[in-house]
């Protein structure tokens, strides 16, 4: 019996964050605790991603880097908890260190929320953007380690750099996002920092391609980190892929069948 009520509180731990009080952020979601930020050198270009997200050693450590792929994507600038995310916002900057909320509405209708996705001040000044499920069909595989074209190291779509790639898909995200003000994606046009070569224009057009005929819906575990500094002004919104709570839970289980069968026999 002590097992299974052991089990219990397992399972109320790791699904806590769905019972978060809605009142506390912007808009449903839960605390995901005090972050710092890095850069790559190698791995960006001009004023979007990738970042790198870390824990500040304490209330950090309620992001989970599990569902990154791990060397890759997950681990890097020397934080062995940190993962590698890409900006929703073009009007808002980063800060160290940031409280982030993981952010689980959206707000299609002007104060009246449902299940996705926010960012706080993105598209739209004063209203914000909820995630656009492109964004997130695209984030969940560069964060796989799965995004056609990437260059995780070696292999880039035309032999371009981990920091080309990087840019032509923080240029994407932020045209999906309405952050560019219509501007576009293609060949010559410049945006914060960064001016799209024709290789990078055609990479941005087979991830399109892709996404057309991807079977995706909705945002799947891709959620927007909504950033504030400590004293409470906006930052810059980033990307986070969140656990599989199924796979935490099932893990959880099975150890505590292990341990009835082993009670049994011992």
């Amino acid at each position: 019996m002590r097992t299974v009520c052991f089990i219990f509180l397992l399972c109320v731990f790791f699904a806590g964050p769905a019972f978060a009080d809605p009142t506390v952020g912007n808009g449903p979601g839960y605390d995901g605790g005090q972050v710092y930020w890095g850069r790559i050198g190698s791995y960006y270009q001009g004023q979007g991603g990738e970042f790198t997200i870390y824990s500040d050693g304490g209330r950090g450590l309620l992001l989970s880097n599990s569902a990154y792929t791990a060397g890759t994507t997950g681990g890097l600038g020397g934080h062995s908890e940190s993962f590698q995310t890409f900006c929703v916002e073009a009007g808002e900057y980063v800060a160290e260190p940031m409280n982030a909320w993981v952010s689980e509405s959206s707000t299609v209708e002007p104060y009246v929320y449902g299940s996705g996705s926010h960012a706080w001040s993105g598209g739209v000044p004063g209203t914000g953007d909820d995630l656009d499920p492109q964004t997130a069909w695209l984030y969940t595989q560069f964060a796989t380690g799965n995004l056609t074209g990437y260059n995780y190291g070696s292999g880039g779509y035309d032999s371009l750099s981990r920091a080309q790639t990087a840019s032509a898909l923080q240029r994407l995200i932020w045209s999906i996002e309405d952050e560019d003000g219509g501007l576009g994606v293609g060949e010559g046009t410049s945006f914060m920092g960064v001016t799209l070569s024709s290789t990078q224009a055609d990479l941005i057009g087979l991830w399109n391609s892709e996404w057309a005929s991807a079977d995706w819906s909705g945002i799947g575990n891709v959620r927007v980190l909504q950033m504030k500094t400590l004293d409470g002004s906006l930052a810059q919104d980033q990307l986070y892929l969140v656990p599989v709570p199924a796979a935490v839970l099932l893990g959880v289980l099975g150890m505590g069948v292990a341990g009835l069968k082993l009670r049994k026999y011992v």
